[in-house]
């Protein structure tokens, strides 16, 4: 399957604090089409997302050191320029699936989590952007 995006050249934040995972996913997401740029705490990521129009896509841990993926989502709740959250949890209650729903997250994945079923949702998600993107600008 080939990567789909807002461009030639889909480019994804990845924020996983666990090195392996991190290191894993970034070498499946770019065998699949994909940019990775990727960081291992909230801090890093949300000093990424002062440049936010530069991703396609943020793929992030709901617990990581320094801030929690769940609190860089909730503070760009008001930021029309960041792109579409996937959060993951290894902690997958539903007061966890609801906060991100709250936030703003596109979707959230329990993990562990099959590597196919993380590129599916990621090419699904692009798709669903684009797709909503080209509608907003045919009616402009």
């Amino acid at each position: 399957m080939e990567a789909v995006c807002l461009d030639h050249h889909p480019q994804i934040l990845l924020a996983e604090d666990d090195l392996e995972l991190r290191e894993l996913l970034t070498l499946v997401l770019s065998r699949a089409g994909y940019q990775v740029t990727s960081c291992d705490n909230g801090l890093q990521l949300l000093e990424h997302l002062e440049h936010a129009d530069q991703y396609n896509l943020i793929i992030s841990d709901v617990r990581m050191p320094a801030l929690t993926g769940l609190e860089v989502l909730e503070s760009q709740i008001d930021n029309p320029r960041c792109p579409p959250f996937i959060c993951m949890t290894a902690f997958g209650d539903e007061v966890t699936h609801a906060a991100a729903r709250r936030f703003g997250a596109s979707a959230t994945i329990d993990k562990p989590f099959d590597l196919d079923e993380m590129i599916e949702l990621v090419h699904y998600t692009c798709l669903r952007t684009k797709t909503e993107n080209l509608s907003v600008r045919s009616r402009s």
